[in-house]
């Protein structure tokens, strides 16, 4: 009998020590993971445009947006107070497209996702924002109203970044309008951050893809980043130096 107590007694206390161990576990794969995504997935090279095609077939479509069909509206009134650049990951977007639309997808994307384009990171837009906000209709929106569209010419010029002429123009009317005082200049600011930026050539778990932006991007160490399922986010005050994301 006595030999059974002891027994159970070192059974207990060697699974009380494995049951504690199992986080530290957990942290040092974690660390070994966020190690191997650090040295092993390499910078992504720059965009580069797509066929003459395909880009008139995105041009020659209207792209304009329309203020009355967005479901949130206008907000002229909210103060801008820091930027959010919205980065996307191009291949999961595109399949959450096809996984929406049984396989497809609207010929509003078809030059980001269609055919045999090959994006990886993308500009999806450069919001201001407001501080204060509890929700995204507290944030400045279609400041300038409903805007006309950009002209086919300026559009091209950055569809490498932003796959989509309707993309480019919906941002600029609904977000950019509220901190520039053309679309040409607000494309290109979000363009210049995005250059600025290094960006890894393949998708990574959140936590493995914030430590590696911060071991790549200097200015973005002890930043606070945000991200989504498909989108990393990288927050900006008014003096476009690097600020904490709100959590």
């Amino acid at each position: 009998m006595a030999a059974l107590l002891i027994l159970a007694a070192i059974s207990y206390f060697f699974g009380s020590q494995t049951n504690t161990s199992k986080p530290v576990k957990q942290a040092q794969k974690q660390q070994q993971n966020d190690y191997a995504a650090e040295n092993d997935t390499p910078i992504a090279k720059a965009p580069q445009p797509q066929s003459a095609s395909a880009t008139q077939a995105a041009l020659s479509m209207n792209y304009d947006s329309k203020m009355y069909e967005d479901k949130i509206g206008q907000n002229k009134h909210a103060p801008v107070d820091y930027y959010m650049l919205a980065l996307s990951w191009s291949p999961a977007f595109c399949d959450s497209q096809r996984h929406k639309n049984q396989g497809d997808v609207p010929q509003r994307l078809a030059y980001q996702c269609a055919g045999s384009q090959n994006f990886g990171w993308v500009i999806h837009g450069l919001w201001p924002q407001n501080a204060k906000a509890r929700s995204v209709d507290d944030h400045p929106r279609y400041c300038q109203g409903d805007l006309p569209e950009v002209s086919a010419k300026i559009i091209e010029q950055y569809l490498p970044e932003s796959p989509g002429a309707a993309l480019l123009q919906g941002e600029w009317e609904k977000h950019g309008s509220c901190a520039f005082d053309s679309a040409e200049s607000y494309f290109a600011k979000q363009k210049e951050l995005f250059y600025s930026l290094k960006l890894p050539a393949k998708n990574l778990r959140k936590n493995d893809l914030f430590q590696w932006m911060r071991k790549h991007n200097p200015q973005l160490r002890g930043v606070y980043l945000g991200a989504s399922k498909t989108e990393l986010y990288v927050c900006y005050d008014k003096k476009w130096q690097p600020m904490d994301c709100p959590k």
